[in-house]
């Protein structure tokens, strides 16, 4: 107790210092934000709330005592390394049931057995065991590896939706009558083949995509929610512009960003409904080709392993935010990159000042003792941190001095 006091008392701070804790407590927001969304999918509403809490709560601590705004930051900031730990730990265990459930759905349309539960715990475990080393190897690695790393990994892993966007980035939008065969990107309007009835409201379309996700309530009310099942149906069509239409034949075709037609909750469950309705304007990413009968038609290209279909509005609105969203990634790289080098740096307070050390990338444990129980553990952490740095012995006797008889 008597440490805290000492600590708290000399955490007093002046204006220019207090502004300047209150504007990096709204770099803190961005990761309070993420977090809560992203970990634990909190539907976050405003999702500017944190940006306006965090530095008031420092603001208005400075009426009450000087020393409190200092203390208040620290807070703040340790906060996100206990929210991120804990939430780590809890979609790990989501995701892992959520894939669980997933694989077995999967395995019984294939007419396979289902996991057994011992594999289940088994890979549940591994996630754990991972996260604590993570953890382990300290603050700065833990920045490094969790809001870099990951996300960078997770941002590489692939899938219909990201290939969709890359190539619509890249290829040309070419008209229906003069399509190279092979890889290409076509825009028009949707005609119909065969009708056919959605899942909800037995409504007359082309395709639908029916989601179900269960619904998890907290202690506060707030839903969350996590995907169950998927399923798309679609007929074949005619896809049309103003130089003539293709057929599009819709095996393994995946619907994008398409707004929700339908939607309703019932016994903790989610169900929603996405619509492909006649003449709605889409573009599509696919492999142009010729069937036996020389007619021309517009399917899954299988080596690049895409084929999808989106609403040429909402293809717009991805293109005009990209950029935004792209810039905005960038900036909190860079923030979570300083905040990394910030703990590798040594910093002391001194002499009525603040002393700055070199950069530090050595590892933990690197010279530790042996683990031979949790207090050997503990130990290597503290030391891995507490390095005391060797002091200069200022009564050394000169190199080559020596001791004269002082005279009687």
């Amino acid at each position: 107790m008597n440490d805290f006091l000492e600590f708290y008392n000399n955490l007093a701070i002046d204006n220019g210092l207090l502004i300047m804790l209150m504007v990096m407590s709204a770099f803190v927001a961005i990761f309070h934000t993420f977090i809560l969304i992203g970990l634990y999918e909190i539907d976050l509403k405003p999702k500017w709330l944190f940006f306006i809490l965090n530095p008031a709560l420092i603001g208005l601590s400075s009426f009450y005592d000087n020393k409190l705004p200092a203390l208040v930051a620290i807070v703040l900031f340790l906060s996100v390394f206990v929210l991120g730990i804990v939430g780590m730990i809890y979609s790990a265990i989501r995701s892992g049931w959520q894939n669980s459930k997933e694989e077995d759905a999967r395995r019984k349309r294939t007419g396979e057995k289902p996991l057994p539960l011992w594999k289940k715990i088994v890979m549940t475990l591994s996630g754990l065991l991972i996260i604590g080393f993570v953890f382990s190897l300290g603050v700065p690695y833990f920045i490094i590896i969790v809001f870099i790393i990951v996300p960078f990994l997770g941002s590489l892993k692939p899938n219909n939706k990201k290939r969709f966007y890359k190539y619509q980035r890249t290829l040309p939008t070419a008209n229906i009558r003069s399509v190279a065969m092979g890889l290409a990107e076509i825009s028009g309007k949707v005609k119909t083949i065969e009708p056919m009835v959605s899942r909800i409201g037995s409504k007359q379309c082309i395709g639908f995509l029916h989601t179900i996700e269960k619904v998890s309530t907290d202690k506060d009310g707030k839903d969350s929610y996590s995907l169950e099942s998927s399923e798309t149906i679609c007929k074949t069509f005619y896809l049309q512009d103003s130089t003539g239409q293709i057929k599009v034949v819709t095996d393994n075709i995946e619907f994008i960003d398409f707004e929700i037609d339908e939607q309703y909750q019932s016994s903790m469950k989610r169900y929603t409904q996405y619509l492909l309705k006649e003449d709605m304007e889409v573009l599509m990413i696919g492999k142009a080709g010729v069937k036996e009968n020389n007619e021309a038609v517009f399917v899954k290209e299988e080596v690049k392993d895409v084929f999808g279909i989106s609403p040429v509005e909402s293809v717009e609105n991805y293109n005009t935010m990209r950029p935004i969203i792209q810039s905005a990634g960038y900036f909190i790289y860079f923030w979570v990159i300083l905040m990394a080098l910030i703990f590798l740096t040594s910093v002391r307070l001194g002499n009525n000042g603040i002393e700055i050390g070199k950069i530090r990338f050595d590892l933990p444990f690197q010279s530790s003792k042996p683990v031979n129980s949790v207090d050997d553990f503990y130990d290597n952490v503290y030391d891995s941190y507490e390095k005391p740095e060797p002091v200069e012995n200022i009564y050394d006797e000169a190199d080559g001095a020596k001791a004269v008889e002082a005279p009687e």
